[in-house]
């Protein structure tokens, strides 16, 4: 995963819930250096709604957990990156897999680098 936020402006990490998503992203090098933010902080989430590009003003580095409970941040996202370009990384995490949901119609296609764990995170990342 560490190598693929190098080759992709946006890594996006999906799986069950309690597996160490959030750990690995708070703790582990190079993404313990971001700015990182989650959706389960009612302010943050409000601002996720309201005025999305405001969360990651001022960094060029962002994790971004929960990205779920807000289907429509992804497509300020994908604005984002298609106007500065790969300059911008992102790392988009949540319990529910981002695809499948009914309200999500942004993919990110050709932008994100996607995994998937089905177990703790530490052993079991899954390119997809």
């Amino acid at each position: 995963m560490r190598g693929a936020v190098e080759d992709h402006p946006v890594v996006i990490l999906t799986g069950a819930r309690q597996v160490g998503k959030s750990t690995l992203l708070q703790q582990e090098k190079p993404f313990s250096q971001w700015r990182y933010l989650s959706l389960d902080d009612f302010d943050v989430l409000e601002q996720a709604e309201r005025e999305p590009a405001s969360l990651w003003a001022g960094t060029d580095r962002i994790v971004l957990d929960e990205v779920q409970r807000s289907p429509a941040l992804l497509s300020a996202v994908k604005r984002t990156v298609d106007q500065r370009g790969r300059r911008i990384r992102f790392v988009l995490s949540g319990s529910a897999n981002l695809l499948l949901m009914e309200k999500v119609s942004e993919t990110l296609a050709g932008r994100a680098a996607r995994f998937n764990t089905s177990g703790p995170t530490y052993c079991a990342l899954r390119y997809e």
